[in-house]
């Protein structure tokens, strides 16, 4: 714009000075605004080319279709088997050593020692010793020493093959227990100052067996069990007995029913001090059963022969068999599949009464000498058996839930020769063993379950209800007793326990065989609680503490023996 003005200015310039050239003519020309050349419209060229083609294509396909076979070449290629991990083992601790010491001088110990995981083999190693040293008060203020002592040793292996395995056991028991327990009402304070050597009673069991069985998992074949074993109770030169025998299982799937027999002897050899003959028992007891998921039943007998001199005072003894039959048919089926289920059974039982079982309830079957002190019972060595005649039984169990099952039972019972345990009014230290005939009622509740995943819970309750024809009353044995236990885990980091136990009023006898009236004496109500805590601090090393006894009054185990009370314990356990 600045250009065109330039040149406009210099054309009109040029023709002021032509025309002053030609002619003197002197004019003034003034400007009062400067020059603004307009343009009235204007038009931006476009000079970039158009690129939208005006010209249209029309497409133009041709096919032909010739119908003809098609055979597409393939190739099989063999699908690889999938290959199934096993989850990975946890770790597996070849042995375990236990230790702990708590009040009335109390040690207790424990090793286990076992083999690592194998194939075809399996050996293993226990051992347990814990006593104590303690002494206690009895009703009438005087200390007596109440100590004992236990002492377990087991040894196992197992040798697997194909489809049976091979096992042994060696096992050693040794119980040693003192008569500190006598009526204080009967006898002065003085009494208590006899030496505790004098009142200890040592029992030694050792045992073996051979179990040779069936592995397969398939009914279709022999399932079979044989087990050959044999024990010894021994408590010194005079007072022993030998006990060995056989046993074999056998089973078949019928396809109709499953059919399964046991059969058994055992033999008795006695001191010659106990008894002149061997006892001989037989038993027989097939059965056939079958089951689905919502019934099962089974229908057998058992049969049982007794070969042994019984002794009927003031008769010799007589060594006769004695023939012994018990049917035993059971019933179950479903009511809720899975929640819960009703059964009936219809049956009998026969009790050896066998003195190696006996010491674990009641090890004070004993007399007494005046030089000796005491002394061990033959009559310990010929209890009689107990024939449950009939049992009728039924009952509920199921469950609630997935975490929470229960069982819910009633039974009655028709027994002869029941055994019983009453004071021996000449050997107050000692009991002797009494029997009597009668009716038992019993009623039995279970229930256990989870709380939470923290905790969880069990309970037990029984209710006895006897009607004995002879004896004032059942000597030593409760009319209810309860137990309930409650667990807690934190991550297999902190682990406690709570049993709280009860039985019920219970009666002593202290008096003789004949006559059976005897003076009676009341065992009280009791209910104990036992605490336990365990840290483990790693997972091979733990810490842990038991508070047993807690209760408002003494336990009697049996009847003028109360047990100790209060007991602290503390140790560790360490796995290697």
């Amino acid at each position: 714009m600045i250009a065109r003005r330039i040149i406009y200015i210099s054309i009109l310039f040029l023709m002021t000075v032509a025309v002053s050239g030609q002619e003197d003519i002197k004019r003034e020309v003034k400007l009062y605004n400067p020059f603004k050349p307009t343009l009235a419209k204007e038009n931006k060229i476009n000079f970039f080319p158009d690129l939208n083609d005006t010209s249209l294509v029309a497409p133009l396909f041709q096919y032909d279709i010739t119908p003809r076979s098609f055979m597409p070449e393939y190739k099989i290629r063999t699908i690889r088997a999938a290959r199934l991990e096993p989850d990975p083992l946890p770790m597996l601790y070849k042995s375990y050593l236990n230790v702990g010491f708590g009040n009335y001088f109390t040690p207790l110990g424990e090793l286990s020692i076992a083999s690592g995981r194998s194939r075809d083999k399996v050996i293993g190693f226990y051992l347990k010793h814990q006593s104590s040293f303690g002494s206690i008060k009895l009703d009438n203020d005087q200390e007596v020493f109440a100590g004992y002592m236990d002492n377990i040793m087991r040894m196992n292996g197992t040798k697997l093959f194909r489809r049976s395995a091979l096992s042994g056991n060696l096992d050693f028991e040794h119980l040693r227990r003192y008569a500190y327990g006598y009526d204080p009402d009967r006898y002065p304070a003085t009494y208590t100052e006899m030496d505790k050597d004098s009142l200890k009673i040592d029992y030694f069991n050792p045992g073996a067996n051979i179990n040779f069985y069936s592995t397969r998992l398939d009914s279709n074949h022999l399932d079979f069990d044989f087990t050959l074993l044999y024990d010894l109770l021994y408590q010194n030169a005079d007072y022993y007995r030998h006990s060995g025998g056989a046993e074999f299982k056998g089973g078949y799937n019928l396809d109709i029913f499953y059919a399964n027999a046991l059969v058994g002897y055992r033999y008795y050899y006695y001191s010659p001090l106990i008894d002149d003959r061997m006892r001989h028992v037989i038993s027989f007891d097939p059965s056939v059963n079958k089951s689905t998921s919502l019934w099962a039943f089974k229908v057998g007998f058992k049969l049982v022969t007794d070969t042994r001199n019984i002794f009927d005072d003031p008769n010799p003894p007589e060594y006769k068999t004695s023939l012994y039959f018990y049917p035993d048919v059971r019933f179950r089926f479903s009511i809720i599949p899975s929640f819960m289920s009703f059964f009936v059974s219809l049956d009998g039982d026969y009790e050896n009464n066998d003195a190696a079982g006996i010491i674990k309830s009641n090890p004070y079957v004993i007399t007494h000498d005046s030089i000796k002190g005491v002394i061990p019972s033959a009559d310990l060595y010929l209890l009689n058996p107990t024939d449950n005649r009939l049992r009728v039984a039924g009952g509920l169990l199921g469950s609630v839930s997935e975490e929470t099952t229960y069982r819910l039972i009633a039974s009655y019972t028709l027994f002869e020769d029941m055994l019983f345990f009453q004071n021996d009014a000449y050997v107050s230290r000692g009991f002797l063993p009494v029997y009597d005939n009668g009716e038992l009622l019993t009623l039995h509740g279970e229930i256990k379950g989870r709380i939470n995943e923290k905790i969880g819970y069990s309970a037990t309750v029984n209710y006895y209800k006897y009607e004995i024809e002879t004896l004032e009353h059942p000597w030593n044995m409760p009319s209810w007793d309860g137990k309930m236990t409650f667990n807690y885990n934190l991550k297999d980091k902190i682990i406690a326990n709570a049993d709280i136990y009860g039985v019920s009023l219970r009666y002593g006898g202290n008096g003789t065989a004949i006559p059976s009236v005897s003076d009676v004496n009341e065992l009280p109500v009791h209910f104990n609680l036992n605490l336990g805590l365990e840290y483990r601090y790693t997972k091979v090393l733990s810490f842990w503490t038991r508070l047993n006894n807690i209760g408002y009054n003494r336990y009697y185990e049996l009847n003028f023996y109360p047990s100790q009370r209060f007991l602290f314990m503390a140790g560790f356990s360490y796995s290697l």
